[in-house]
């Protein structure tokens, strides 16, 4: 199958054992290491549960692609708030053979309620904007800006946006700087979303937390499971810990570069 052309100012870049691809700005907001460690974790906290998945804010859709090819779930649809952003991801369809496994939505989390049915999805995921609208420096580039900070959605609306779309037992998947553990789970807990696994990552061995991930579960309590840690870095290939790196390796010579600089630049 040829590649569609596109534009100088984007990228091809590949991802994960799969050989998912997906289109990049050079200058826009350029997807993380946080992406493939999201997918992985929802991928095997969900077990059996079957049925539609649903991402929010899926970006150039790398963790949609992930579940579907790498992970065989699915049909995933994946939401997406930016046009521009939301084009060059229903472009990547095709060229990942995702026609009717992963299906580009354009639309606002926060309009969930009035958007589709409640209790829709059998798992949600997310890998939101992290920083608060108000921390930090807004970067200058709209895209950017909008993807790694608070303006558009908080962690409220994406824990609201969760609950509308499960049924009772439904699943949802979330990866968070660490630092907002408490906040985040204070936020499921109260959406009656249940916490039943957390999986804190770690750049190295005897580093600081920098993100968690959670797996909740709507309205039933099963008690919380705290997995193991996870270290990015370490001995494998690529620099990567041999977990991380089994999950990065592509089908072919070339590798994508390491991407643990996370949305802040960490």
């Amino acid at each position: 199958m040829s590649t569609p052309a596109f534009s100088s100012d984007e990228t091809l870049d590949s991802i994960g054992t799969a050989g998912v691809r997906v289109w990049q700005r050079r200058g826009g907001y350029r997807f993380t290491l946080d992406a493939v460690l999201l997918a992985a974790f929802a991928a095997t906290e969900a077990g059996q549960v079957e049925g539609p998945l649903l991402e929010l804010g899926a970006g150039s859709g790398v963790v949609s692609f992930l579940l579907a090819c790498q992970f065989g779930l699915g049909p995933v649809d994946a939401l997406e708030l930016q046009p521009e952003v939301h084009a060059r991801l229903t472009r990547a369809v095709a060229l990942n053979g995702c026609d009717g496994r992963v299906r580009p939505v354009l639309g606002d989390l926060r309009e969930a309620r009035t958007s589709w049915a409640s209790g829709a999805y059998a798992h949600v995921v997310s890998n939101p904007p992290f920083r608060p609208a108000h921390a930090g420096v807004r970067s200058p580039d709209d895209e950017r800006a909008v993807s790694k900070q608070e303006l558009t959605c908080d962690a409220a609306a994406v824990v609201a946006a969760a609950r509308h779309s499960l049924p009772p037992g439904g699943r949802v998947s979330l990866i968070y700087p660490a630092a907002r553990v408490a906040e985040v789970l204070g936020l499921l807990s109260a959406a009656r979303l249940h916490p039943m696994a957390l999986r804190f990552v770690h750049a190295r061995a005897g580093a600081p937390a920098t993100r968690f991930l959670v797996h909740a579960v709507r309205d039933r309590q099963r008690g919380l499971a705290v997995r193991p840690p996870l270290l990015a870095h370490g001995e494998g290939p690529g620099g990567y810990s041999p977990e991380v790196a089994g999950l990065m390796e592509p089908p072919r010579a070339e590798r994508p570069a390491p991407l643990w600089e996370g949305h802040d630049g960490e």
